[in-house]
């Protein structure tokens, strides 16, 4: 059996006949599919038709690469999806250069989310760094991250499902609370290993639900039509008045 290559050496070599940039979002989508245990198939399969059989092998290879870069000899966390999109994808366009770890991990331990129901969030993810960095001191902690960014919330959705960090991640302006897709990490009921499941904005616990406001009508007072006629007969000249009179 051939060794694996690197992870980023599989998405170079698919990049031949295709833009890097399509093929590391199709990588993401159809690896979002895979971990969602069936709910996502015919989406999947619309993806991978854009590929021949060689081209599928290498996504299959190059995700094998991806989650055995994850492990990190156990240790796991470690952020490969975004070290290659910074490398290769983004370039810093947006200011897309994601937090340094050492620094993503000063913040959890000044946020020190050690409580069993701690909740943890961040509203520009990113590749989900800060995330990963709380679970380094918690992992029972549930996580929230969004991004604006859809590539970037499909990273962060992969990185906490492979390392069982349940919670949930949206596609959305935190900004603006416009919402785009999101999808939450859970353990599945048979099985108990984490999965993705799609969610609707209804379902989700990050998009911020405003209360509807009810604006009352204002009911201006409607004067009586004797009085709006009065006033008019008032305000004309006496030649057209009579005009009006007699009409």
């Amino acid at each position: 059996m051939e060794k694996l290559k690197s992870f980023s050496q599989y998405m170079q070599q698919l990049a031949r006949r295709n833009s890097i940039s399509n093929v590391f979002t199709d990588f993401l989508e159809m690896s979002v599919c895979a971990l969602s245990l069936g709910a996502m198939e015919s989406r999947y399969l619309e993806i991978v038709s854009r590929y021949d059989k060689n081209e599928v092998n290498l996504l299959a290879d190059a995700l094998a690469a991806m989650v055995l870069e994850m492990d990190d000899n156990g240790e796991g966390l470690r952020d490969i999806l975004g070290d290659f999109f910074m490398e290769h994808i983004s370039h810093g366009h947006n200011g897309q250069f994601f937090t340094p770890e050492p620094i993503c991990e000063m913040m959890a331990r000044m946020t020190n989310p050690t409580e069993s129901d701690s909740r943890i969030l961040d509203c520009a993810c990113g590749s989900g760094r800060i995330l990963m960095a709380a679970a380094k001191i918690n992992r029972n902690a549930s996580f929230y991250g969004a991004d604006v960014d859809r590539n970037c919330a499909m990273m962060c959705v992969i990185n906490q499902c492979l390392n069982g960090m349940l919670g949930e991640v949206a596609w959305m302006n935190s900004l603006s609370n416009e919402f785009f897709a999101a999808w939450q990490i859970r353990l599945h009921p048979t099985g108990g290993i984490p999965y993705i499941v799609p969610i609707t904005e209804a379902e989700s616990l990050i998009v911020l639900k405003l209360p509807e406001q009810k604006v009352a009508p204002i009911k201006a007072p409607v004067p009586e039509f004797a009085d709006v006629l009065a006033e008019l007969i008032e305000s004309v000249p006496v030649k057209t008045q009579q005009l009006l009179l007699n009409f």
